[in-house]
């Protein structure tokens, strides 16, 4: 299928700017953690490392990713093979992680239309759609394992928080095609030119309400709510693993907590390249706040930024060589 690149934003690499400020947010904040680094401290939780409870995070990830490809091809009406959405998210994971800002959500727009045949306006909303469900899921996980702290921390801001973005985002999907209608609306009372800015955004909303009303099917709301919560389940069972191997020794519901929080921290829309910084500093504040040494919450939270980092290569090179081979074999 040709691609129509006037559809899209400027690519990335024509934005330095971006990249610019991206990149110092980055620095800084992952400077701010690195200064609270206790080298001996480092060394010590790195002799400890626990290999064999590592392993067991990447399993995990590894899940975490062929759930998410499912869910890929569940949202493409189900018409691609299962291996095409493995490669569309081997590729989209690893744009996510070395493209600033919420490049990577543009960039898998062109993904999935190549791999699985989607307009750009159809596979946007799909990604919308798609990180809504996220925010149900993560969100119910989030407040039960607030709820099991009790006293422990006032957790009254946090679960209304939770409450507001799982009311929202309920409320979109649930009304999904009145706002892409209403949106197609002002579009049309703003339209002035033939093959303008405006005109160009309205074949995506257009692309994106015939997706909402003709692919998106009530039957397959059950199937997309499993699928979201075995992608939640697998990950925050890959960082509880992640934070055993490291022996911070925190309690279970207390893991849940910051594991269900440092996902949430992906939603601040900061300027950073694939979350670097931001997610150090937020996990180094979460760990704090359970009990956890500055220097051991810093140092622990960079080895997990390390772990989650290379894992989209990782899972790349495994679901290509993996295609490769199955190819080969035909």
């Amino acid at each position: 299928m040709p691609m129509d690149k006037n559809l899209l934003p400027d690519s990335a690499t024509h934005r330095p700017l971006l990249w610019i400020s991206a990149s110092l947010i980055s620095i800084f904040l992952l400077g701010m953690v690195i200064a609270q680094i206790d080298l001996s401290q480092m060394q010590g939780m790195w002799a400890r490392l626990s290999w064999s409870t590592l392993a067991i995070a990447f399993l995990f990830l590894l899940l975490e990713g062929l759930t998410t490809a499912l869910r890929l091809w569940l949202f493409a009406g189900k018409k691609p093979c299962v291996g095409a959405a493995l490669k569309a998210n081997a590729w989209y994971v690893l744009f996510l992680v070395i493209l600033p800002a919420r490049l990577g959500e543009i960039a898998a727009i062109v993904v999935l239309e190549r791999h699985l045949g989607q307009k750009y306006g159809a596979a946007a909303m799909s990604i919308i759609a798609q990180r809504l469900y996220d925010v149900i899921i993560l969100g119910v996980f989030f407040l039960i394992a607030l709820f099991g702290l009790g006293d422990l921390i006032d957790t009254n801001s946090m679960a209304v928080i939770a409450l507001i973005l799982i009311s929202l985002s309920v409320c979109v999907l649930i009304r999904l095609d009145l706002f892409l209608t209403f949106a197609v609306y002002l579009l049309q009372k703003l339209h002035t030119q033939k093959y303008g800015l405006i005109h160009k955004l309205m074949r995506l909303l257009l692309q994106a309400r015939i997706y909402s009303r003709h692919t998106l099917k009530h039957h397959d709301i059950p199937l997309a709510l499993l699928l979201t919560i075995g992608k939640w389940v697998s990950n925050l069972s890959a960082l509880l693993f992640l934070f055993m191997a490291l022996h911070l020794e925190l309690p279970f519901f207390e893991n849940v907590v910051v594991a269900a929080a440092y996902n949430f921290l992906a939603i601040i829309p900061l300027q950073t390249i694939g979350g670097i910084g931001i997610g150090e500093a937020g996990l180094t504040l979460l760990l704090i706040k359970m009990g956890i040494t500055i220097s051991m919450a810093a140092g622990a939270s960079l080895m997990i930024r390390f772990v989650i980092l290379i894992f989209p290569f990782i899972f790349w090179g495994l679901v290509m060589g993996g295609l490769r081979l199955k190819d080969k074999g035909r």
